[in-house]
């Protein structure tokens, strides 16, 4: 079957939710430390060479697969699926690659990944911080099924659309997913109750910014939450539709029986993706991976060389001494 590409304290204004965070966060690269010899703009070495993808093939050849759904209940995946991508795209590991903790950051330096595996959190798991144009933003996902995640970083890998997304909320609704619009915001919820996104200001200092939460939980509106997502400031809008694209996919996720199981809510049915096709569209992925983000430098490449040097402005006359 084919794969489908994809490529502090802070408070919401609501009764219920609040958020912590510390209030100053470095902006990616800032802080010392940084991977030796990483200059902006230089051409980078992938990361990601064949041994690693050797292990992955050979930790999945062989394995029988389900098809989980829907695909936000499947459980977390191999992480691989996310950090792959990363690395292929020239992205710079910066953490010890014996321990679990894995710390990517882009070779512009504008973003930064983090991967903290929690056992059974909701909480932990990934923490993106991300600065463009508009300012800096960050990004916090729990136990979130990385092909949904990957709709997210993917889309950092990518310079926005020429053309005008559809918006958030009608990707939502053509789905079925019922939108409704709140004095300060905006949620949905999906058909079977399970998920609930939405858009408020928070409290930052004195200023409020907007920021996007995802809750999943079985029961909703009580017990523990199984993943949550919270993205705060100013994501680029292609970044943001790229995750609730994914999120709202109604294709299954595969999962084999080594991996976390999801939820036992979630819907396991015999896969007839063969592990053989499954790790071929991993590889496939990082191959596409590999060929959009050396195209999006060829272009940029192109556009400097061709904008014309701005003329230096001619020297002023020079001023006469009164004697």
């Amino acid at each position: 079957m084919a794969r489908t590409r994809r490529l502090g304290r802070r408070r919401i204004r609501s009764d219920r939710t609040e958020h912590h965070r510390p209030r100053h966060r470095p902006s990616p690269g800032a802080e010392s430390g940084a991977a030796p010899g990483l200059r902006r703009g230089h051409g980078v070495v992938s990361l990601l060479k064949r041994q690693q993808l050797d292990l992955f093939t050979g930790d999945h050849t062989g394995r029988l697969l389900d098809d989980v759904s829907p695909r936000y209940l499947a459980g977390p995946g191999d992480a691989r699926h996310v950090t792959h991508a990363l690395a292929a795209a020239g992205w710079i590991l910066r953490s010890d690659p014996l321990a679990p903790v894995v710390d990517l950051v882009s070779p512009d330096l504008r973003y930064r990944l983090r991967h903290e595996p929690g056992p059974g959190s909701p909480r932990l798991g990934w923490h993106l911080d991300g600065s463009h144009a508009e300012g800096t933003w960050y990004a916090s996902f729990g136990a979130v099924p990385v092909e949904i995640l990957a709709g997210f970083t993917d889309q950092v890998l990518l310079a926005p659309p020429a053309a005008d997304l559809p918006d958030v909320w009608a990707v939502l609704a053509d789905a079925g997913w019922t939108h409704t619009r709140l004095m300060n915001g905006d949620e949905a919820h999906s058909p079977d109750g399970t998920v609930h996104i939405e858009k408020r200001p928070i409290c930052d200092e004195a200023d409020e910014v907007p920021a996007w939460r995802i809750e999943v939980r079985s029961d909703p509106g009580y017990g523990p939450p199984i993943w949550t997502a919270w993205i705060a400031h100013a994501p680029p809008p292609h970044v943001v539709h790229g995750l609730v694209t994914a999120l709202v996919d109604p294709a299954p996720l595969q999962r084999n029986w080594q991996q976390d199981a999801g939820h036992y809510s979630a819907r396991r049915t015999e896969s007839s993706v063969t592990a053989t096709t499954y790790v071929q569209s991993h590889l496939d992925r990082i191959d596409t991976v590999r060929a959009l983000v050396q195209a999006a430098r060829r272009r940029a490449k192109k556009t400097l060389t061709n904008t014309p040097a701005s003329t230096p402005p001619a020297p002023s006359a020079p001023v006469r001494q009164a004697r």
